[in-house]
């Protein structure tokens, strides 16, 4: 029971990252430059407090360094579309299209080239692939209505929603390749490979160092740095991303704990996707008055049903 609580708590935290990411964001705007500070400081921070919870001990080795590369790089770009997104729409959509591009492209992955379909029962193959189809349902259900805004004449708003659309489906494919890179990680047996707290250490750290890099070509670009808002005092930048690190790497190990455990990950993983779908969506109305348009929480609520399709 108590490991069941651990992933309550993991959910719930994961609501909070996003929930930071977007308060971030409503005070300074989507621009590249503020979005690349936040993504440098967040990054370094989550390395450095995983680096003083695993002891001061960091394990490196070829393969692992590559695949660290690879997800940090892909991580770095659906947070900074993250921002973009949050500044066009509901952020409880984009956490769908992350969660659910996570779940359902190493699934898929899986099926395909790791020879999963041979374990699973026909029944349960059934479920699954009928989950799937109603993902995908769920996933397109709050991006085929119009807005209030939108109307024939305006081309301006009708641009907007297909960016909207266009960065969605970026985010969900980028997230499912994080997926399928930190799964073949975890399965490599020729070459030798860290822990996972030195690879989460070597993830969040290449992400900073990479956005911290870019942000500095881009200040001897245009001769000035990120500007902030005015509103947005130092004291905020911190506590925000100490909140985002604090979120990020507790709830990572409430969910190793739970891996660790008998729980299956079959079991663990769709009570994640859902359960953070639904929370995203719960905290969106809280904290920022977001408000589910019909489609879109039948859509949320659609993938949350769809989730538990793959505990059988």
């Amino acid at each position: 029971m108590i490991y069941y609580l651990y992933l309550l708590a993991a959910v719930v935290l994961m609501a909070l990252q996003f929930s930071v990411n977007k308060f971030y964001q409503s005070k300074n705007g989507s621009g590249i430059m503020t979005s690349l500070l936040y993504t440098s400081l967040s990054g370094l921070a989550t390395g450095a407090i995983f680096f003083c919870i695993n002891g001061f001990h960091l394990d490196v080795t070829p393969l692992s360094f590559v695949y660290a590369v690879l997800i940090a790089a892909l991580c770095l770009g659906y947070s900074l579309l993250g921002f973009k997104i949050f500044s066009l729409g509901n952020f409880s959509v984009f956490t769908m299209f992350l969660m659910l591009g996570g779940m359902l492209l190493p699934f898929l992955f899986g099926l395909l080239f790791l020879g999963d379909a041979e374990t699973l029962s026909p029944l349960s193959l059934v479920l699954r692939i009928v989950g799937v189809l109603l993902l995908i349902g769920a996933m397109l259900l709050p991006l085929t209505e119009k807005s209030q805004e939108d109307s024939k004449t305006d081309k301006r708003s009708r641009t907007t929603r297909m960016l909207f659309v266009l960065l969605c489906l970026l985010v969900f494919f980028m997230n499912g390749f994080v997926s399928i890179f930190s799964k073949l990680h975890q399965i490599e047996a020729v070459y030798p490979t860290v822990d996972n707290n030195s690879f989460v250490i070597l993830t969040n750290a290449i992400n900073g160092i990479f956005s911290a890099f870019i942000l500095f070509l881009l200040t001897l670009k245009n001769k000035g740095g990120a500007k902030l808002s005015p509103t947005f005092k130092s004291w905020m930048l911190i506590a925000s991303v100490v909140a985002y690190a604090l979120c990020n790497g507790i709830s990572y190990l409430l969910q190793l704990l739970a891996a660790a455990s008998t729980m299956p990950a079959s079991v663990q993983y769709p009570m994640m996707t859902g359960g953070s779908v639904v929370l995203t969506a719960l905290a969106g109305y809280l904290f920022f008055g977001e408000k589910q348009s019909r489609r879109a929480l039948i859509g949320t609520l659609l993938a949350f049903a769809a989730t538990f399709l793959f505990l059988f």
